[in-house]
């Protein structure tokens, strides 16, 4: 099964947000977000800003088969790191982004928001 992922338009103060969706059949905005955990992605970007690839490393209080399993359905998972890899798409630059996970009630891994601001990638 492909990865959805869903992006934003560019906000001047928000960026571009970027939504991968690891629950199959999970309805963006649906009420299913019990908890958020913060991360930092490492993403790379196509020249057009579509997701190429994520890879991120599993918060510990995550790191078990419940958490994971939606997760492992969609996306490889190397202990502690996730790679997620759309299809037909391929990266030309690679930049570290902050991120949350999103967990529902059971405490699976259902989705991941990722943001992306241009500006911070032109100044370092």
């Amino acid at each position: 099964m492909a990865v959805r992922v869903e992006k934003s338009s560019y906000d001047p103060e928000d960026g571009f947000l970027y939504y991968v969706v690891f629950k199959p059949n999970l309805a963006l905005g649906e009420d299913a977000v019990r908890a958020r955990m913060p991360v930092q992605a490492a993403v790379s970007l196509s020249e057009t800003g579509d997701l190429a690839d994520v890879a991120f490393t599993v918060p510990k209080q995550c790191r078990n088969e419940t958490a994971l399993s939606f997760v492992r359905t969609q996306a490889d998972y190397v202990e502690p790191r996730v790679f997620v890899a759309i299809p037909g798409s391929s990266g030309d630059a690679v930049v570290s982004a902050p991120a949350k996970l999103d967990l529902d009630a059971a405490g699976r891994i259902v989705g991941m928001e990722i943001q992306f601001q241009p500006e911070d990638v032109a100044q370092a």
